[in-house]
């Protein structure tokens, strides 16, 4: 059986490289529009349904037409529908505001670009999982909610790449990003947790950063079992004396923090992130 496209453009099949985006297409002109990035596993998507709404609500706010999610879901299926085995792929959904004239200004009716594409599973050393990774603060400071809407998965990632150029040491897998108030926000590509005194802590995002949709589900796989969560004000000397601490996002899951800065983490991973991380994988099965 032959395999799908690796990805659709408004529909059309095509493979990741040919040339098919206008170079008028405001994503490419000035990163306009808004993303997602979805796991799938034998052929579903895992928390489609989440990642689509997010992707309706950014574009939504930046006042571009959000394409139909049965459509986008039926798309993304498509390229996936050949998994079988435990199979894994990432899918990337990305919508601009299509094509626009040079300036600024949005076209007043605006021609979305939709692309929906599918890409391989990275590979990732085992043992970031196994016994947990080395993160390292950023100088890059996150960009405020008052600039952006955090709520909005911008295609414009600038600040998150200038953030990622910080480091080249292929051991540390992340870098944290504070706010101008010298509080941490998120990862460039993950949001964080840390556990002290029983209590589960992540960065309150309500002034900066983005809410994952898997924070969003430890939250709610941690207030079911019983485990007290705040989401408020986390500093860096708070990471430096959590008991324990981890990443999370769509792809990674959960990764455990062993070492910050060069200062190690008393566990890793620590007993909460191991039983979040069975809850997790168990709703995925």
């Amino acid at each position: 059986m032959s395999h799908p496209p690796a990805a659709l453009v408004n529909g059309y099949p095509c493979e990741i490289g040919d040339p098919v985006i206008p170079v008028s297409d405001r994503g490419f002109q000035y990163g306009d529009g808004v993303f997602e990035t979805v796991a799938a596993r034998d052929g579903r998507l895992l928390d489609g349904a989440a990642h689509l709404e997010r992707l309706r609500q950014g574009a939504e706010l930046l006042g571009i037409p959000a394409p139909d999610p049965a459509r986008l879901a039926a798309e993304a299926e498509g390229l996936v529908a050949h998994q079988g085995g435990g199979e894994r792929n990432v899918i990337k959904i990305l919508v601009s505001r299509g094509p626009g004239g040079r300036g600024l200004a949005p076209p007043a009716h605006p021609e979305p670009t939709r692309v929906v594409m599918r890409l391989p599973w990275p590979e990732h050393p085992p043992e970031w999982q196994r016994s947990g990774v080395r993160t390292v603060l950023c100088r890059t400071r996150q960009v405020s909610g008052d600039a952006l809407d955090g709520r909005i998965k911008s295609m414009n990632q600038l600040n998150h790449i200038v953030a990622r150029m910080e480091w080249a040491d292929p051991d540390i897998a992340e870098g944290l990003l504070r706010d101008h108030e010298e509080r941490l926000v998120e990862g460039t590509v993950t949001n964080l947790f840390l556990v002290r005194d029983g209590v589960l802590k992540t960065p309150d995002l309500s002034g900066a950063g983005l809410p994952g949709v898997t924070r969003r589900r430890i939250l709610e796989h941690a207030r079911a079992a019983g485990l007290p969560t705040e989401e408020g004000e986390v500093r860096e000397v708070d990471l430096e004396r959590a008991e324990e601490a981890f990443l999370t996002n769509s792809i990674i899951g959960i990764w455990p923090i062993r070492e910050h800065g060069g200062r190690g983490l008393p566990s890793a991973p620590g007993p909460q992130t191991v039983r979040l991380r069975r809850s997790l994988e168990a709703a995925y099965a």
